[in-house]
Order: C-alpha cells, then sequence, then structure tokens
C-alpha cells in the first residue's frame, strides 16, 4: 500500500508541475508581451528551433562540451585510475619493502593527503585559474609517479612519499575537473557534462585493480610508471588546445576585487588558503590511522605507541573541527583571520541537505574501497590467486558501476530529471551489496560474491553524478568549494573505512605480528599444509568481520537519504549564459522529499525555485498547495 502511495504521490506531483510549465520560446525574441505568454501552459518549441542565434549557441555549446570532453577525459582517467589501480600489487609490494604489517599504508598516505588537499585545490583553482592549476596538479603527478617508480625497497618512506604527492595530485585532477565542467553552464548542461565523465570514472575505479594485476605480473613498479607518459601527453593537450577556454584567476572575497579590475599581488591571494586547517587535518587523522594501524597488528593495543598517536591524534582532530568552526563567520577567529577560507566552510555544512550529501559521499567511499581493497586480499590469500587473476575477479564489480552511472544519468537527464530517486536507490542497493558480502565472503559462496559485487557496483554508479548535482544545485554559485567538500566526504570515507577494516582483520584473523606472513607473503605457500589451512581460515574471517564492521555505516546511509530534499533539473528554454541565466529555474525541496511524497504535500517554506541568475543565499520563494 505504502509502495502504491508514493507512486500515486510522485504521478500527481509530475501532472502539477506539467500544468504549470511554461511556454518555451526564444529568449532571444521576447519582449514585454511575450514575457505574459510564458505562464501559458502550452508547449511550444519551434521557436526556439528556428532561432539562428540560437542554433548558434546550441553548437557553440555543442563544440564547447566536445572539447572539454576530448582534453579532460584522459586526466580524469588518470586519477580515477590511481585510486584503485593498486588494490591488487598491494601484498606484492608490501612484501618487496618488507613491510606486510604496514600494509595499509600504500593506501593511506595516498588517501589522507587526498582528502586533505581537496579544498586546497578548490581555492588554487580560483587564485591561479583553472589552467595553471590544473598543471601544476600534472606535474605533481609526475614527480610522485617517478618517486614512487624508482623508490629502492630499503626506503619505504620514499615510497610513501611518492604516493602520499599522487594524492596530492589526484585531489587536484578531480576536483579542478568537474569544477571546469560544472563552469559557464547550466545545471542541466553540467549533468550532461558530469555523466561521460562519471562513467569513465566508474570504469577506471573498477578496472584499476585488473589492469594493476596484470602490471604486477611483469613488475608491481608498472603501476606507477604507467602515470609518466600519460600525465606528460595530458599536460601538452590541455595547454595547446584548453588552456584560452578556462576560467582565469578569480575574485577572491575579502580581498575588494571584482570580475574586472586587477588581481591583488600573488603574496595577499596565497594568505586566503587555510593552512592552520590543513596541517590540523593532516596530523589530527594522519596519527589516528597510524594507531588503528598498528594497534593489534604490530604492537599491542595498550602499548604507548599505540595509545599515544590516537589520543593525541584525536584531541588534534577535535582541534580542527573547532578551528574550522571558528573560522564561520561571527566565530572566534573569523575576525582574526578575516582573508582566509576555511578548509571546510562551516556555513554550507550547516545546510541541511550538504550535511546529509556529505554522509552519503562518506559511505560511497567506505563501499567502493571495501570491495575494490579487501575482495582483492581475499582472492590474493584465501583462494591463492596470483595478483592478475585476483584482479580479474574484480571485473564484477565495474560492470555494476556501469549500470549504476547510466541509470544515474537516465534518472537526472531523461526521467524524472530529479537527483532524489537515483540518491536513495543508490544508498539501500549498496547496503544490501556490502551486507550480503560478508556473507558471501564467509561461506566462500563464489557466484554470490560476483553478484554482491556487481549490486554494489550499482549502488556506487547511482550516487557518482546525483551527489555533486544535488550540491550544485543549492549552491549554483559556489561551485568548486561544493564539489571539493563532496570529495573530501568520499576519499575521507574511503580512508577511514580501509584504516577500520584493517584493524578489525588485524585483530580478528588471528595473525600475530610474530606470524612469518607479516614478514613475507611468499612464506604462506611454503608453509605446511595444516598451518597454512589455519592462516587462511583465520585470513577469511578476518575479512568477512572486517565487512561486518562497515554495515552499520551502509544502514544509517538508508535513513540519511530518506531525510534528503530533491533537486529537479529543469531544461533549458532558449539562450543561455549558463548556469546564471536558466529561464525557468531549478526546483529545489528543502526538506524530506520522502516524506513529502508519503503524505502528499508540499511546504511552501521549504520548496523553492531559484533562479540562478541570482544569488544562491536569497531564493525566490514559490508558493505551492498543499492538502
Amino acid at each position: 500500500m505504502l509502495i502504491t502511495r508514493l507512486i500515486r504521490a510522485f504521478k500527481s506531483k509530475k501532472e502539477d508541475e506539467q500544468q504549470h510549465k511554461p511556454k518555451a520560446q526564444c529568449i532571444h525574441e521576447r519582449d514585454a508581451e511575450q514575457d505574459e505568454l510564458l505562464a501559458q501552459p502550452v508547449e511550444d518549441t519551434s521557436r526556439t528551433k528556428n532561432c539562428p542565434l540560437c542554433k548558434a549557441e546550441r553548437r557553440e555549446a555543442s563544440k564547447y562540451r566536445w572539447k572539454l570532453t576530448l582534453c579532460l577525459l584522459l586526466p580524469y582517467a588518470l586519477q580515477a585510475l590511481d585510486v584503485t589501480i593498486v588494490a591488487s600489487a598491494l601484498p606484492w609490494i608490501a612484501a618487496d619493502f618488507h613491510e606486510i604489517a604496514q600494509l595499509n599504508w600504500i593506501i593511506s598516505a595516498f588517501n589522507l593527503t587526498s582528502a586533505a588537499f581537496i579544498p586546497f585545490w578548490a581555492q588554487m583553482a580560483d587564485i591561479f585559474g583553472r589552467h595553471w592549476s590544473l598543471q601544476i596538479c600534472s606535474f605533481i603527478m609526475l614527480v610522485g609517479s617517478a618517486l614512487c617508480t624508482g623508490a629502492p625497497t630499503t626506503a619505504f618512506g620514499s615510497f610513501l612519499l611518492g604516493r602520499a604527492l599522487q594524492g596530492v595530485a589526484c585531489a587536484g585532477l578531480n576536483t579542478i575537473i568537474r569544477a571546469i565542467l560544472a563552469d559557464k553552464v547550466s545545471l542541466a548542461d553540467n549533468a550532461k557534462n558530469w555523466s561521460l565523465f562519471s562513467l569513465a570514472g566508474g570504469l577506471c575505479y573498477g578496472l584499476g585493480p585488473v589492469i594493476g594485476g596484470y602490471l604486477t605480473a611483469a613488475n608491481w613498479r608498472w603501476c606507477f610508471g604507467i602515470n609518466l607518459p600519460i600525465a606528460f601527453v595530458g599536460i601538452l593537450v590541455i595547454f595547446f588546445f584548453l588552456r584560452n577556454d578556462l576560467l582565469g584567476p578569480q575574485p577572491i572575497p575579502g580581498l575588494d576585487e571584482n570580475e574586472t579590475g586587477r588581481r591583488e599581488r600573488f603574496t595577499r591571494r596565497i594568505m586566503t588558503l587555510d593552512i592552520g586547517g590543513q596541517l590540523l587535518f593532516l596530523f589530527g587523522f594522519g596519527l589516528i590511522i597510524l594507531a588503528l594501524t598498528w594497534g593489534g597488528a604490530t604492537y599491542d593495543w595498550n602499548h604507548p605507541a599505540v595509545l599515544v598517536p590516537l589520543i593525541v591524534g584525536t584531541l588534534i582532530a577535535c582541534c580542527w573541527l573547532y578551528y574550522e568552526y571558528s573560522m564561520a563567520p561571527g566565530g572566534a577567529l573569523s575576525s582574526k583571520l578575516s582573508v582566509q577560507r576555511p578548509m571546510l566552510p562551516w556555513n554550507m555544512v550547516k545546510n541541511r541537505n550538504i550535511s546529509l550529501l556529505c554522509y552519503i559521499n562518506f559511505a560511497t567511499g567506505m563501499a567502493m574501497y571495501s570491495v575494490l581493497y579487501f575482495v582483492d586480499i581475499y582472492f590474493t590469500i584465501v583462494k591463492g590467486f596470483l595478483a592478475d587473476k585476483a584482479g580479474v575477479q574484480l571485473l564484477y564489480y565495474t560492470p555494476g558501476l556501469g549500470v549504476g552511472v547510466y541509470l544515474s544519468t537516465f534518472f537526472c537527464n531523461i526521467w524524472p530529471r530529479q537527483t532524489f530517486p537515483p540518491l536513495f536507490l543508490g544508498s539501500l542497493v549498496e547496503a544490501i551489496g556490502v551486507g550480503m558480502l560478508a556473507w558471501a565472503l564467509y561461506f566462500e559462496h563464489t557466484p554470490t560474491i560476483y553478484g554482491m559485487m556487481a549490486l554494489t557496483g550499482v549502488g556506487t554508479g547511482l550516487r557518482f553524478m546525483p551527489c555533486s548535482l544535488h550540491a550544485i544545485g543549492f549552491f549554483p554559485n559556489h561551485v568548486a568549494t561544493v564539489i571539493s567538500v563532496m570529495s573530501v566526504a568520499t576519499t575521507f570515507g574511503g580512508t577511514l573505512a580501509l584504516t577500520i577494516m584493517s584493524a578489525v582483520f588485524n585483530n580478528t584473523s588471528g595473525i600475530s605480528k610474530d606470524s612469518p606472513l607479516q614478514s613475507n607473503y611468499d612464506a604462506l605457500h611454503k608453509l605446511p599444509d595444516g598451518e597454512k589451512a589455519h592462516i587462511i581460515e583465520g585470513a577469511k574471517n578476518g575479512i568477512t568481520w572486517a565487512f561486518v564492521a562497515l554495515t552499520p555505516f551502509m544502514v544509517l546511509c538508508v535513513l540519511v537519504a530518506s531525510c534528503l530534499g530533491n533537486v529537479t533539473i529543469t531544461k533549458k528554454t532558449g539562450g543561455a549564459e549558463g548556469a546564471k541565466a536558466e529561464a525557468s529555474g531549478n526546483h529545489l525541496v528543502h526538506g524530506s522529499y520522502l516524506l513529502s511524497l508519503i503524505y502528499g504535500r508540499n511546504d511552501p517554506e521549504k520548496s523553492i525555485e531559484l533562479e540562478n541568475r541570482g544569488s544562491d543565499q536569497q531564493p525566490i520563494v514559490k508558493q505551492t498547495s498543499h492538502d
């Protein structure tokens, strides 16, 4: 009965929207009399189709979209591939460096810097402009990849430094490219631009372990060496073909700049960066991850080497949260550091929908990283597969991602052109996939493992695109900042998931810190059959409990998604100057969209329509009837 009621409520809402749909008209032919006709519920697109100026604008928009796609798809695919390409290589890299117990740091060094520097690059894209920020990221990627490729097996620290630099570079490539896709276009066009990139990103996340597995079969250093030519070609392509189309340095709030006025000197603009927040984040969460990585594996939980970084890291993390809170307008540090822009914009996070989206992205990162890393470890240790064969098993996750991205593209671009359905459905599907995956891994039911990997991929793919569109819909004038906040949540979720799972695995697998497996993975194959079977059984139990530990986070994500509002992405009715000139605006629901469907009403205080040519802080309220 509830499902029937929801369907009826949804249909009635769509019929009401159709009844109040404005007449399509060429924006270049409007006059006072025609503006009055916009309220008439008559559909007529002949004028827009025949208008020469509209045709020219459509051609230019199409040309611009293809130019972005051809020039940016390669660097975007590179950063997405780099997130997971080491999944299949992890045991072999750690074994070569004789650091099996510190295996988690190969991932954490990358993810920690990636999460910390995402807001940094959002600011740098405004300070330096999109082009030079993108080139700096590509150069850092070259340096980091070169360090990882050439690091001697006696210098694990140098290898981790290279991984950290790769994380810094990937944070910038992801954030800046997504900001470029949203620049100069409406939310509807952004949905089109982002569709292909979200599909490419999802496929690269899924294919990363497979490609990494085959490269590791030759030498794991190829997992990093492959970045060198790709990054170099990307630098040349962007410089010669795209740099003139990208936004330059932007006005910085607090520096009394404007769109046409001169820009402040470099030193004054660089002072707007939240260096204090970056350092507190890195040290705080770095120490927590260090403690959780060592606890039960390298040292006992009551050892000072675990307790000291855990306590100090927690205190620093709390200081970071208070520091960011104090940077908000009216806070203790806002007047003293008035020029600085906080790493975590507290006023934006206070927005109900943005806060909910942050947790949804957090859970998305948890699910994706858990599958791509720990399922690979399952096939490597429990099933005894080599790196290439273990990576191939993860291919079942890839088509799931593709299906999820396609469905989200359909929901956002075709029908119903809303962000709530894919976000809620993706959260539900992903929770089922992760929960059932724990069961399948314990009973070693391989077909179910493959099926739940694919199902989890569908849930993850469903939320790649709608999360950014939903956030941008509420803050259309703060694109780079919104994207950075969403990206931080995803990356931090993945980092914390792997840390939690590693801690659970180390303490439930029965593999002690004195085990020969901790220093040499190949030692497993040389053990007597009885001892080998005991270690494999313990590893299977550890991996199973690691997934069980994530299940509550996934269930909570479903509840969070049910409280989300909604963004309806409207079609453009004529030529425009991007998001600021959409004729009909994007219909927003601030309260729970699911409850509005269940109870069959809209709250006039929570259902608003923004005209993107206005400020996102001053929405135009549109009255709606309710039962």
